[in-house]
């Protein structure tokens, strides 16, 4: 009788797991020549009903009675680690920088996305200890650097929630208000978004810059209209944040303004940013600054590995062994050496002939010598050679 997994979860085929594999160590080794540290965290947790996904999390109850949880979130659980970690902040009252990197599985009774998928993958790093134009635009480097490092051509979306908020806190908005005015203006739902400002009476001038939010989109002429749109200094400042940022990069190509960017406009509380590609409309990656939300300075993104994997062109698995091997000791030689070669469990040459010919396996590998079993031929004269030098 043939089980499918548990609703949510799946399993990956030898191609996908190969995939999975040699994308999560593309990233891995992008970060750490930046000088991100890998670190990890437990799996299980303590529940915590602070948790910002508390409500999603799978409980669990230990043999003392205490209620635990699987790791539902990677931000919150790194916060944590640096709690525990470094609770010495030093004499100038910063921790860092600290850069961290991280990369497993998460689990969540109901993710709401197309897949409603409760087990995924995160890659992903933390900026911490540190605050300022150059530590946001070095997130940002790294946004766009991990989309091109898998074969992706980026496209960043770059906003500052602080736009809005000002903007909120100069039309008196109460919190309620703001978290559906900030929904609306994040899905640049304009109607939905003067139906609920109609009621307040707001300065004419005022009404216009929170309806003219959402139109705050483009290149970098976005931040001179944006300027012009919300001349005030609160505003002003959040646009000068913007402008230090973007004087980072040499080229801003890649790079699109959105001052409308405005999700989780009580968690985020500077410059945030999502990450595209062309032809793919959901974000491969996003994620911004958090000071004080989880810890007093802090700011990193988060790629979810399933749906980078999914924008990409093809999922191709690891090539086949070079060889099949009925040589243990020359067969060690060439895995010394770099090569991928299977033990033959057989010792039936004409069945392992057909083997190999079936799974596209270059070459046959017998005491008489390397036996070629398709048209390719790689590394044939270096194989040759290895295999009849000397031992050292």
């Amino acid at each position: 009788m043939k089980l499918a997994p548990p609703e949510g979860t799946r399993y990956a085929h030898a191609t996908e797991s190969a995939a999975r594999t040699r994308t999560i160590s593309t990233l891995r080794a992008l970060f750490v020549s930046w000088g991100y540290e890998s670190v990890d965290v437990p799996v299980l947790e303590r529940f915590d009903p602070t948790h910002p996904v508390a409500e999603r999390s799978f409980k669990l109850t230990g043999p003392e009675g205490e209620l635990l949880s699987l790791r539902a979130d990677y931000t919150f659980a790194l916060a944590k680690l640096v709690r525990f970690n470094y609770d010495d902040p030093g004499p100038d009252g910063l921790l860092g920088p600290l850069r961290l990197q991280y990369s497993g599985k998460l689990w969540r009774t109901v993710v709401p996305d197309i897949a409603r998928t409760r087990e995924f993958t995160q890659v992903g790093l933390e900026l911490v200890g540190v605050s300022g134009a150059r530590a946001d635009a070095e997130l940002i480097h790294l946004a766009r650097e991990a989309v091109r490092a898998v074969g992706l051509a980026p496209r960043v979306e770059i906003g500052n929630p602080g736009f809005v908020r000002r903007l909120f806190e100069l039309a008196g908005l109460t919190p309620e208000l703001q978290a559906r005015a900030a929904d609306a203006i994040d899905r640049k739902d304009q109607a939905t978004l003067a139906t609920l400002l109609a009621p307040l009476k707001l300065a004419p001038d005022l009404q216009r810059a929170l309806l003219g939010v959402p139109d705050l989109y483009g290149d970098l002429r976005a931040l001179a209209a944006a300027r012009r749109l919300a001349p005030w200094p609160e505003t002003a400042a959040a646009c000068d944040h913007l402008e230090a940022v973007l004087a980072e990069f040499e080229d801003s190509s890649e790079l699109l303004l959105d001052l409308g960017m405005a999700r989780r406009l009580s968690y985020y509380t500077g410059v945030t940013f999502r990450a595209y590609t062309f032809d793919f409309g959901q974000p491969l990656l996003g994620g911004g600054r958090y000071d004080g939300a989880l810890l007093p300075l802090a700011a990193g993104f988060a790629i979810g590995l399933e749906r980078l994997l999914s924008a990409l062109p093809e999922v191709v698995g690891n090539a086949p062994p070079l060889a099949v091997s009925l040589d243990d000791d020359r067969a060690r030689r060439l895995r010394r050496a770099g090569y991928r070669v299977e033990r033959a469990l057989t010792d039936d040459v004409e069945a392992l002939r057909a083997y190999a010919s079936a799974r596209e396996i270059p070459y046959l590998l017998l005491e008489s010598g390397l036996e070629p079993q398709t048209k390719e031929r790689p590394f044939f004269e270096q194989l040759v050679s290895l295999l009849e030098a000397e031992d050292v």
